[in-house]
């Protein structure tokens, strides 16, 4: 996949945010490649924050892998 272009109909994707608070207490933020057209989604990055037993804030970071082509 050519970063910026969707692999289904080649238009330019978009870098978005989406944030979400779930129901275990995790707050979850997603950096996503979207495609406006056909909304096809790819998510980058992913931060989740909770706290712990102790009331210290737990930060988790991931990646996605770039899948060869």
């Amino acid at each position: 996949m050519e970063i910026g272009k969707c692999p289904r109909d080649a238009n330019k994707m978009l870098y978005t945010f989406e944030s979400e608070k779930l129901s275990n207490g995790i707050a979850r933020v997603s950096l996503v490649l979207k495609c406006p057209v056909c909304n096809y989604r790819v998510v980058v990055e992913r931060l989740e924050a909770s706290r712990d037993k102790d009331g210290n804030v737990l930060i988790r970071r991931f990646f996605t892998e770039s899948k060869p082509a």
